[in-house]
């Protein structure tokens, strides 16, 4: 019986210490990397077996569905028709649900965890010259409202880094606006009006554009850093650059003086991935990684089915199909299912289908 406490302790420890992925980037630099995780790799990618598998919760008409899981706090967090629900990382044993007031007018949420909470950014999919959005606020362990701002605005951007949840929107009938709300409380605390945010900070500093300039703000403060007569949209980054895209060109910009670094015409991509080596992107079937130094294509891989997100951990790049070697963007393995996928804490977790599913390597 001596024996029991302790080993009761560390499983229990072991659980609540499961490695996260509290952002849909994994963090808020949107750079869909994960350093920590060590046990999927190359040794490991072809012995994966299914841990557990739920069906994600259904509702017929609804514009709300399933995207990429969020893993906090042991628990892994997955978007479906209803509205959000929290399933045990170690069982997928459902611990509770938030469903909208009206799932045939809610978008499927942009999703992050930070303080406690899992925030939540939507809006209706009716109204097209006049729609609104909401930013709510969850108890990460309860599923329980904590604040909620019901907006005159839509959502097109948003982030959470810093404590602050940074929203953004336009349309017909709305002034464009982005606003920063306090994590803890909901209380805003800045607006700055005729600005759209991106949705990729840097080490708490964000772009905003406005007509043909790009500025940047602090987080939480919103005081301008630098301007500059261009416009940039920061696709992903690292904590002292961003990568941005203007429709013709992927530039790295760095991200407390603003000044290009490589500008790389023609491969700019909606699709980034990047570990502060090289710089992973997806447009239709071609996946490609260039060297972060100097924007030259180190490797292109040309799949059968057009790529989803890269996502990079283990020494391996997940783009919804065959698995690839970050290093060389040789075919590890043959890939699992093509839905969103999260790594981390040794197992992949992915929606699609209609289902939740945990894979990991077998022991």
């Amino acid at each position: 019986m001596c024996f029991r406490k302790p080993m009761l302790l560390a499983a229990l420890l072991s659980l609540l210490l499961v490695p996260g992925w509290d952002h849909a980037g994994y963090d808020a630099e949107d750079s869909y990397y994960n350093p920590a995780e060590s046990q999927i790799n190359a040794s490991t990618i072809n012995t994966l077996t299914q841990r557990w598998s739920v069906p994600l919760r259904s509702s017929s008409p609804s514009c709300s569905g399933p995207s990429a899981p969020l893993v906090a706090d042991g628990a892994v967090i997955a978007t479906d028709a209803r509205g959000v629900a929290s399933y045990q990382a170690s069982s997928g044993r459902r611990s509770w649900t938030f469903d909208w007031d009206d799932v045939e007018d809610s978008t499927t949420p942009s999703m992050a965890v930070a303080s406690g909470l899992l925030l939540l950014a939507n809006g209706d999919c009716h109204s097209a010259s006049d729609p609104n959005g909401r930013l709510v606020a969850l108890d990460v362990a309860t599923g329980r409202v904590r604040w909620r701002h019901d907006l005159d605005m839509p959502v097109d951007s948003f982030v959470v880094d810093r404590g602050v949840a940074v929203i953004s929107g336009s349309s017909e009938s709305d002034e464009t606006a982005t606003v920063a709300y306090r994590v803890a409380d909901g209380r805003q605390m800045w607006r700055k009006v005729g600005y759209l945010s991106s949705s990729s900070a840097s080490a708490g500093r964000l772009l905003l554009t406005k007509g043909t300039t790009t500025t940047a703000v602090t987080l939480p403060s919103g005081a301008v850093l630098w301007t500059k007569p261009r416009s940039m949209y920061a696709e992903s980054a690292t904590p002292t650059r961003f990568l941005t895209t203007d429709g013709a060109a992927l530039s790295l910009i760095d991200a407390a003086s603003g000044a290009l670094l490589w500008t790389a015409p023609g491969q700019q991509s909606k699709l980034l991935a990047t570990d502060g080596r090289r710089v992973y992107r997806a447009v239709g079937r071609k996946v490609s990684a260039l060297d972060i130094r100097d924007g030259r294509v180190v490797w292109t891989r040309t799949l059968a089915t057009p790529a989803t997100q890269p996502v990079r951990a283990g020494g391996l790049v997940y783009v919804g199909g065959p698995i690839l070697s970050a290093a060389s963007g040789v075919v590890v393995s043959p890939g699992i299912a093509r839905g969103a996928q999260v790594v981390t804490g040794g197992s992949i977790y992915l929606a699609e289908a209609g289902k939740l599913t945990a894979v990991a390597p077998r022991r």
